[in-house]
């Protein structure tokens, strides 16, 4: 096969029909910047953030095509494939903000950095039964400051559903919420929670419950804002998205959620847009790359592990996601459902379980 005319177009309804995922020039355009950037498949799909498979998928080509080539886990670009790609630029890393790291939030202002970090050092570690995966000490806080810069933490009753970050410890430390109830499923981060804030005398409370279920029908309206990294596969990820809202007050109220490129297509996330809308919400703030995940321990035993063709080490942060505000700006329509699917974490796009 050849991709001498245009390649890029012809590439894309390969990866497309490969992968079932809809891929447009764009997408190939910003994987092949990527590549120019690095040799490293993680961080390649960390810059280009699109699905996995679909980067994966681009390079397998581009190497039956002989334009790369595979040496020891990494990719070695051809001069062929720098001819062939010339008017596509290489990725430039300089232009993300050293000192922010591309958030532009100073996380050093909350004063409450230092304090967390000691404390996430003996949290529980992340295990892949409950697809669990911790931001870093600097994307919580930095979760943190963006809701206090938009009027959301002081006075405010926070409900957290699902917190391996941490997310409820960081918002007590503040010493600013009225209240802040933690939900997750693993006990032992319940436990930690807890103590945490039993020694430390901070307004946060947090109980053992399994998401999937209907929440209680006494906390319907009862919060101002709720925070949710919900999975990345739709089904899941719009019933999490409801269940917060079906949390909050009314109009004015808020919800963060962490989304990704990385497990969810741009066409997905429009859908998942369009669910936020028709749910009486508005998006008023989306900041990419806002979050950086540690390498999780399980991270060879993923779908994502399994579809790389380079089969490099990810030994530096890959995995990133953008933090996403929504306010509610007229009467919820949502519903408090109970998540029926078997595999609940996993679909085409999504496969870093």
């Amino acid at each position: 096969m050849s991709y001498r005319n245009d390649p890029i177009i012809k590439i894309a309804k390969s990866v497309e029909k490969k992968t079932k995922i809809k891929t447009y020039p764009k997408v190939i355009e910003d994987i092949i910047s990527s590549i120019k950037a690095t040799g490293n498949f993680w961080q390649v799909v960390r810059i280009s953030q699109r699905p996995i498979p679909v980067v994966a998928e681009t390079v397998r080509i581009l190497e039956k095509e002989k334009l790369i080539q595979i040496y020891d886990g990494e990719i070695k670009t051809t001069e062929e494939f720098g001819e062939l790609f010339k008017r596509i630029p290489k990725f430039q890393f300089d232009f993300t903000c050293s000192e922010c790291d591309g958030r532009g939030i100073n996380i050093k202002t909350i004063g409450i950095y230092d304090e967390f970090a000691e404390i996430r050092k003996k949290a529980p570690k992340p295990v892949q039964e409950y697809d669990q995966g911790n931001i870093t000490p600097e994307s919580t806080i930095g979760r943190i400051s963006l809701m206090r810069i938009r009027g959301d933490v002081a006075g405010k009753k926070i409900i957290v559903l699902g917190d391996d970050d941490l997310v409820g410890i960081a918002l007590g430390l503040t010493r600013m919420p009225d209240e802040v109830l933690v939900l997750d499923i693993d006990k032992r981060l319940i436990d930690f929670t807890n103590d945490i804030a039993k020694e430390r005398n901070l307004p946060v409370h947090a109980e053992v419950f399994d998401l999937r279920e209907p929440l209680p029908k006494k906390l319907k309206a009862k919060f101002d804002v709720f925070v949710t990294d919900p999975p990345e596969a739709k089904k899941p990820f719009v019933i999490f998205i409801q269940k917060g809202i079906w949390t909050l007050k009314g109009e004015g109220c808020s919800g963060y959620i962490g989304m990704t490129l990385i497990d969810s297509s741009v066409p997905k996330w429009a859908e998942l847009q369009s669910i936020i809308l028709k749910s009486g919400g508005a998006i008023t703030d989306i900041i990419r790359d806002f979050n950086k995940y540690d390498i999780w321990d399980y991270h060879q035993n993923t779908v994502a592990w399994k579809l790389a063709p380079a089969k490099s080490p990810a030994d530096s942060i890959w995995y990133t996601s953008a933090i996403v505000r929504i306010e509610i700006v007229r009467k919820a329509n949502v519903k408090n459902e109970k998540l029926k699917l078997k595999q609940m974490y996993v679909d085409i796009e999504s496969t870093t379980t």
